[in-house]
């Protein structure tokens, strides 16, 4: 019963200071000017609330009056520079408006002692829209700019002037010819790559080879404006090319390891009689005869074959600029397939063998495979090395 009677007192005094640290803590924000805090905890406690504490309707008058304040002078002093951007103009204003939509619900806002505090809302409609046409104009120039340079060219200013016409829409629907230009600008910005494999290493390549190096796993890299030609048309424009040179073609002789051992084990087989020192069978006190298990030491000569092979490819994927005649980008690749079987047998006692030598049974030697089969295996390892290649390349494109 005691402990009852002490829990009511106790939660009293720790709201009692809950309320007096968070008063203390918005005066305190407001003090060090952030306002957008103190509005942000101040709307928070008081939303809802019958009795309005007035602290924090204060602290919410005079954190609003002087964000608002701030903010219309920092947009005009903005607009008034020699290049303003109206972008940033607008998002000032928008802001503004934001934060007064978001404290008209709780208009008008009075204290539990009658006060009624008083917010001086800035008329921002009509700077938005300004602010917005003005925007358009701007960024539509920029566009414009980046085309004409797109027009001699340059393909990055093409990326950019679309970015920049599809920005507009942001500020403006259907602004003047944005739309249209801003189609011309993604084929401008649009890059072509034919993709082809030479062989100089004077050596044979299967016939198959640059299919299963080219196959559709590499083919996925289109991406909005990089695309990638793996079958050159003839008479085509491209804008780069990227030439897989083939420069060394190694593969090794046909090479057999051979590896002997002995496995042996003491083991039980059946029994034997014990001999008396005469040589005789000798006899427990019943009359039978003793006997005892047998110790044997039996052998296996376990023998392994190691089968392998291997091929080497490798040359490089150079990336050339067209336009401006030069290498923009190069890199070694290389790749090994490799061929490996191990076989075990044995002779001997199998009982003999270890746990390790019996889970290695049951294989036997097999044909190797063909010089064009491994090198048909190399392209396969050689194909993401490409395809990684290929993606990072086009960082410069």
């Amino acid at each position: 019963m005691k402990r009852l009677t002490h829990t009511p007192a106790f939660f009293v005094i720790a709201m009692f200071f809950m309320v007096l640290t968070s008063c203390t803590s918005v005066e305190t924000l407001v003090e060090s000017g952030n306002y957008e805090e103190t509005i942000r905890l101040a709307q928070k406690r008081l939303t809802g609330k019958q009795k309005k504490n007035p602290k924090f309707v204060l602290a919410l008058e005079t954190a609003f009056n002087r964000i608002t304040e701030a903010d219309m002078d920092r947009a005009r002093r903005k607009a008034n520079s020699g290049n303003p951007d109206w972008a940033s103009i607008q998002s000032i204003y928008k802001k503004i408006q934001r934060r007064q939509d978001a404290l008209s619900p709780l208009l008008p806002l009075v204290d539990k002692r009658g006060y009624q505090a008083e917010f001086r809302f800035a008329r921002v409609d009509g700077l938005i829209a300004d602010a917005g046409e003005n925007a358009a104009a701007q960024i539509y120039q920029e566009g414009v700019n980046l085309l004409a340079l797109a027009r001699q060219g340059e393909r990055s200013a093409g990326r950019s002037a679309f970015a920049a016409f599809d920005r507009v829409g942001n500020y403006r629907a259907n602004y003047r010819d944005a739309n249209s230009l801003m189609a011309e600008a993604r084929e401008l910005g649009k890059v072509y790559v034919a993709v082809e494999m030479v062989n100089r290493s004077g050596g044979f390549l299967p016939a198959g080879f640059e299919r299963e190096l080219l196959r559709p796993g590499v083919r996925n890299l289109d991406d909005n404006w990089r695309f990638y030609d793996f079958t050159p048309v003839p008479g085509k424009t491209y804008d780069y090319n990227a030439r897989i040179l083939i420069d060394a073609i190694d593969v090794s002789p046909e090479r057999i390891s051979q590896r002997n051992y002995i496995d042996e084990k003491e083991i039980t087989d059946g029994t034997e009689y014990v001999l008396d020192i005469n040589g005789n069978v000798a006899k427990d006190t019943l009359g039978n005869d003793i006997t005892r298990p047998r110790q044997i030491l039996v052998r296996a000569n376990v023998i392994e074959i190691l089968q392998t092979k291997t091929a080497v490819v490798s040359g490089s994927l150079v990336l050339y600029d067209n336009r401006e005649r030069r290498v923009v980008d190069e890199e070694r690749l290389t790749a090994e397939a490799r061929f490996e079987n191990y076989a075990s047998t044995f002779l001997g006692d199998r009982r003999a063998l270890s746990s390790n030598t019996r889970r290695n049974l049951g294989t036997r030697p097999v044909g190797f495979p063909s010089d064009e089969a491994l090198i048909l295996d190399a392209a396969d390892v050689l194909k993401p090395q490409l395809q990684e290649r290929l993606a990072y390349s086009s960082r410069v494109i």
